[in-house]
């Protein structure tokens, strides 16, 4: 929508134009959809805003006090522009920042999140003494700090390739990390194994290309997932949705 578009709009759903502009737009509303589209949406929005936000009770004083500077500092003759219509350009303004956020929606999670199953990271502890680096790294995982995490993770992986569980978290510290690439290396080697995680590896593969928006990908690693596994009913789900 471009400016005068968005002003037209404006002047509509607040009720600013004549008789004969308002049977105008209306007219060119029924021969166009996105129009009609954005004066729903901006009507949605104006009520947004007006049940979110009480009025300033100094509004009065503002107008006042700006009223009072036009008569002093400017000339009679000097054209006008009304508070009216700047507090309209604000509620515009306004109106579409909520609309944004209805839109967008900032708060929402993204896929990755919203089907990461693997949220903590359980390893049996060793009772008394120093804790080892995988216990270490459980901490920090389940804490959410995957940074830390990742780089006790990477000395344990490297130190013993062939342990499955430091390598899957450790793919998904990466993944985290946005280094999906390097994950898929240690992941793929997981899920050509016979681990407890095989599946899981697979399942997370998928994840890392949801992450890139790479839904081929993501699809094709989600048909890997059997059914009777803990991910399969997710796997499933997620493909629908991709």
């Amino acid at each position: 929508m471009n400016n005068d578009s968005i002003l037209q709009v404006s002047n509509y759903v607040d009720g600013e134009m004549d008789l004969q502009q308002q049977k105008d737009f209306e007219l060119q509303m029924q021969g166009d959809a996105e129009l009609r589209e954005y004066v729903e949406q901006y009507r949605e929005a104006t009520i947004a805003l007006k049940t979110r936000f009480k009025p300033d009770a100094s509004l009065d004083g503002l107008k006042q006090t700006l009223g009072n500077l036009n008569k002093t500092h400017f000339k009679a003759e000097a054209k006008v522009v009304s508070f009216k219509s700047y507090t309209r350009w604000i509620s515009g303004i306004a109106a579409v920042l909520i609309l944004g956020l209805i839109v967008f929606n900032p708060w929402k999670k993204s896929l990755y999140d919203e089907y990461s199953t693997a949220s903590n990271m359980s390893v049996s502890e060793r009772g008394e003494g120093a804790q080892t680096n995988l216990e270490k790294a459980a901490a920090f995982y389940n804490k959410k700090d995957y940074i830390a995490a990742e780089k006790l993770l990477a000395k344990e992986y490297a130190a013993n390739p062939n342990n499955s569980m430091a390598a899957y978290y450790y793919g998904i510290t990466l993944i985290q990390d946005k280094q999906e690439a390097k994950a898929r290396g240690i992941l793929q080697q997981l899920y050509q194994g016979e681990s407890a995680f095989k599946y899981d590896a697979a399942y997370y593969m998928a994840l890392s290309y949801v992450k890139q928006n790479d839904k081929a990908n993501a699809r094709k690693w989600l048909k890997n997932v059997p059914p009777g596994t803990s991910n399969y009913a997710k796997a499933k789900e997620l493909e629908g949705k991709l």
